[in-house]
């Protein structure tokens, strides 16, 4: 199971963008690269969605921020840090932390966040994520992007999602809570809510890590 980050994440999306339905979901990744459509069609097959990456060498892009594939620059500065958002679900919360339990992935740190959309001033919604960061400022994710891609055709299944989510569109809701088990969530709130030293000794800190200092 990932840890929860101790701080939300806010994404500034297209007033035009498709939050409702969404007729390319994947396709739209190919703009970048085969391999980034690979990996969004994987997501949709785990129940989840390539939302967002940030990196120095591929700027932002993603499904959310689809707008910057059609910018001319779309980033006037330069972008520090890696970042990776993918939509939250259980199959896709254990792939990814079976990915990271390797040596070479100890610069990267991937937990559960609610990540909230804005247009302007306007909240759009919130989405419960899986965030993967890295604390290296030039961190090169190919290597990651590679094991990723990897561990989404092994888990693979034989469902049609990604092929009916371009035909037909793709409905994306903003419903923080419908993959939580309610048990669960008290399990956690009695363990944010620990007063005693001896508590603290018996079931360990609060579940929740310290954000990077993410620079991008």
């Amino acid at each position: 199971m990932l840890p929860y980050w101790n701080s939300d994440l806010a994404l500034e999306i297209a007033p035009w963008f498709p939050l409702g339905v969404d007729y390319q979901p994947i396709s739209i990744n190919r703009l970048y690269s085969p391999q980034l459509r690979q990996i969004a069609a994987g997501c949709l097959e785990l129940d989840s969605e390539f939302f967002f990456m940030s990196s120095p060498r591929a700027g932002c892009i993603g499904s959310l921020v689809r707008d910057n594939f059609y910018r001319d620059e779309p980033c006037s500065f330069l972008t520090l840090g890696f970042l990776m958002i993918l939509g939250y679900s259980p199959r896709m919360e254990r792939l990814v932390g079976s990915l990271l339990k390797g040596p070479e992935r100890k610069m990267l740190s991937a937990g559960v966040a609610f990540c909230s959309l804005w247009n302007d001033s306007i909240l759009l919604g919130s989405m419960k994520v899986i965030a993967v960061v890295s604390e290296e400022a030039f961190f090169d994710e190919a290597d990651f992007l590679n094991g990723f891609e990897k561990l989404l055709l092994e888990a693979k299944g034989k469902d049609e999602v990604p092929f009916f989510a371009e035909k037909f569109g793709y409905r994306r809701f903003c419903v923080p809570y419908e993959t939580d088990d309610p048990l669960q969530l008290s399990i956690r709130q009695l363990l944010y809510e620990m007063e005693f030293a001896e508590t603290r000794q018996m079931v360990g800190p609060s579940p929740e890590s310290r954000f990077p200092q993410f620079l991008g």
